[in-house]
């Protein structure tokens, strides 16, 4: 089916036939990185291409487990090895042969990694016979055109643009994209869930000498400075691993070829929350619900305890008598199974940065107890915890979703998306009482209306959106991920796309960044838009002409990472959604990850009734604790603003400029205590620089 109708539909095919000879086939991307991201963008790419249609043409498309093979020629000792995993592929083809094998003319492809190894991909700079930016692709022999069924990775079917099943891949693709080593086609996309910056610190973390103190080195090291070693996935039966190697930023130059990275842009997609997700064995219990996680929004050292940091670094029983549990757990000590992801993912930096190695708790890590990253039961990971419960290594997102489908009293964390929550469930969505996701510090990471997807939210269970749209008019208001907007959840990430400057194939990444952003809302809402154009809105985008339809209305504060400035970028348009902006693109640079949440300001207060004075009449707000007032803008700033106190809101009075901790509203309260407290502050360039959650 057709998700929606692009005005550009006309010119775009236009413009192919013009620059395409008949019969030709065109590679327009090939993506690689975040594994979180994957099914999304195979999605986006469908939906993108199921409004450009050639006439008489349809889209096919198939996804296969570990056949597709990246491969970077940058060591001249051949110590790189190959990297193999999942992939995804879409293509054109004649609508008269259902096989897809007819007439072949366009070819997407995404190849299921982690960020960094995307970021990695993406950068590296290869010499030789397959010189130029990116590592190339190409298919495993295994893979037999004709023959080789999918593995439908993308599920439900109805998810594709087209609502149509995969098709077994024909010749024709595998003849195209090649099965032998080097390959062909450059990697032309880098999918990432942090900033590149943040990419590469991650990186050289991980291949550093090990410090099992501050965890400032994770000790994958390898045959040289710049190649780790492998990091094994502990999944039975499967050999499935990531190697961190070292890179360059956009203008640098590769490490180990010494040639120059080209300029690129990172473009920022949207955000997405972290959720917790436990295999219940069919059994929810309240007890078992709300993670405490210690972190403030503050940016100070004065958290904790880190209860969850604890739990996952695994100094504390692995049980459901766990301190993460808030309120103690349920009394039963029944021993848990902890997922964790690689340090190389987007999903794992995520996490440790935002929930695990904060402010307060900066030498926590989840890879404390890994004393020797040579063997195992460290690498792969696959140690008891003290007390009850173990913790295993999982590469990929596909194999957190797995193990947690089927492991009782299994618990993990992913990105959410529609796709991951229904693969955690499994094909039979009876089965959703199973599987629930928690609240961190009594905050939903969805808050999506009860029954939606058929998910008892009272029971916190995943949606099991089995349609071919999960929109954002899904939400209270069409307001998706309401806890995210609004700066109250601490664990989540804008996805980045890195695209080399002067792309400018109309069916390219380019092109995919403007579609995926701006009709996620309508189609499978898995993020909150960096920012979107309403339907019917024509180039220059939305950022340009200022007719943003949703956004981010929250940043995180930008550092000093890899010798790039923390600098926020430039400021969104005020989005017509929810009133509010963002700031990122562009200019932007530095890390991200863990950074504090700026534009919400949130606070418990104090109030009491004006009698006399200037301010007779109106309530004197006093802040007790949280942040000063004004701290993502200014106080003064606040005057004739709207403020939020127990939920409610009321306009703050100009009878007195508001200060860090006072400031007045045109209503009269009463005594009150232990108010909750939220204000914004629209986000205006250059923001909050240096602060860390």
């Amino acid at each position: 089916m057709t998700r929606f109708k692009s005005l550009l539909a006309v010119a775009v095919v236009a413009a192919i036939v013009a620059v395409v000879p008949a019969g030709a086939q065109t590679m327009h991307i090939v993506g690689a990185g975040s594994s979180a991201q994957f099914l999304g963008t195979m999605i986006g790419i469908s939906t993108m291409v199921q409004n450009n249609l050639s006439a008489g043409q349809c889209q096919f498309h198939w996804t296969k487990k570990s056949v597709i093979n990246a491969h970077d020629d940058r060591d001249s000792l051949n110590r790189i090895l190959d990297e193999t995993n999942n992939v995804g592929i879409l293509w054109e083809a004649n609508c008269s042969d259902p096989t897809g094998a007819t007439g072949i003319s366009d070819v997407w492809l995404d190849a299921q990694y982690d960020s960094t190894l995307g970021v990695r991909l993406f950068s590296a700079q290869q010499t030789g016979a397959t010189a130029g930016p990116g590592a190339t692709v190409y298919l495993s022999s295994s893979v037999v055109g004709g023959t080789t069924a999918s593995d439908n990775l993308v599920f439900p079917n109805s998810l594709w643009a087209d609502d149509q099943p995969d098709v077994v891949i024909p010749s024709g693709i595998t003849s195209f994209i090649g099965q032998a080593s080097p390959g062909t086609y450059h990697v032309n996309l880098g999918l990432t869930d942090i900033r590149p910056e943040d990419a590469l610190f991650d990186t050289i973390r991980a291949y550093s000498t090990l410090d099992t103190v501050a965890y400032k080195g994770l000790g994958y090291v390898g045959p040289t400075k710049y190649i780790g070693a492998p990091i094994y996935t502990a999944q039975s039966g499967s050999t499935s691993n990531l190697t961190p190697i070292g890179f360059a930023l956009s203008g640098g130059t590769d490490p180990i070829s010494k040639v120059a990275v080209p300029a690129y842009t990172t473009y920022p997609i949207g955000a997405a929350p972290i959720i917790f997700v436990y295999n219940n064995g069919g059994t929810f219990k309240s007890s078992l619900a709300d993670l405490t996680t210690g972190v403030n929004e503050l940016g100070t050292k004065t958290g904790g305890p880190f209860s969850l940091a604890h739990l996952f670094d695994g100094s504390t029983s692995c049980d459901t008598n766990n301190a993460a549990f808030t309120g103690g757990g349920d009394g039963t000590a029944t021993p848990l199974t902890l997922f964790l992801r690689e340090p190389l993912s987007g999903t794992e930096n995520t996490t440790e940065w935002t929930l695990f190695r904060t402010e307060d708790n900066s030498t926590d890590s989840q890879e404390r107890g890994v004393i020797n990253p040579t063997r195992s039961p460290y690498n792969p990971l696959n140690l008891a915890c003290t007390g009850n419960g173990s913790r295993q290594r999982r590469v990929g997102n596909g194999q957190v979703v797995s193990a947690v489908n089927s492991t009782v009293h299994g618990m993990g964390y992913m990105f959410y998306s529609f796709a991951n929550a229904t693969s955690v469930i499994g094909t039979n969505p009876a089965n959703q009482p199973n599987y629930q996701y928690f609240t961190l510090d009594g905050v939903d990471p969805l808050g999506l209306p009860n029954g939606t997807f058929g998910a008892n939210t009272a029971a916190q269970q995943l949606p099991y959106c089995s349609g071919s749209l999960c929109p954002s008019s899904s939400w209270t208001g069409g307001i998706s991920y309401p806890n995210l907007r609004n700066g109250t959840y601490k664990s989540w990430s804008v996805y980045r796309w890195l695209i080399t400057n002067g792309n400018t194939d109309p069916l390219g990444p380019v092109a995919l960044v403007s579609s995926i952003r701006d009709y996620i809302d309508s189609t499978v809402a898995d993020f909150v838009p960096f920012e979107a154009c309403p339907v019917g809105d024509t180039l220059p985008i939305c950022s340009v002409n200022g007719n943003n339809f949703d956004g981010l209305e929250v940043y995180r504060s930008h550092f000093t990472q890899e010798l790039k400035t923390g600098t926020n970028g430039p400021a969104t348009p005020t989005e017509a959604l929810t009133g509010g902006n963002s700031l990122g693109g562009g200019t932007e640079q530095g890390g991200d990850q863990g950074g504090l949440i700026i534009g919400w300001d949130h606070d418990v207060v104090k109030t009491a009734d004006q009698k006399t004075g200037a301010c007779a009449g109106t309530t004197k707000v006093s802040k007790v604790s949280g942040r000063n007032f004004g701290y993502s803008g200014t106080a003064a700033g606040l005057e004739g603003k709207t403020v939020y106190i127990g939920g409610t809101g009321y306009v703050v009075s100009t009878c007195a400029t508001p200060t860090s901790a006072t400031l007045y509203v045109n209503a009269t309260l009463g005594t009150l205590t232990n108010q909750s407290f939220a204000a914004y502050s629209a986000p205006t360039s250059p923001g909050v620089t240096g602060k860390h959650q």
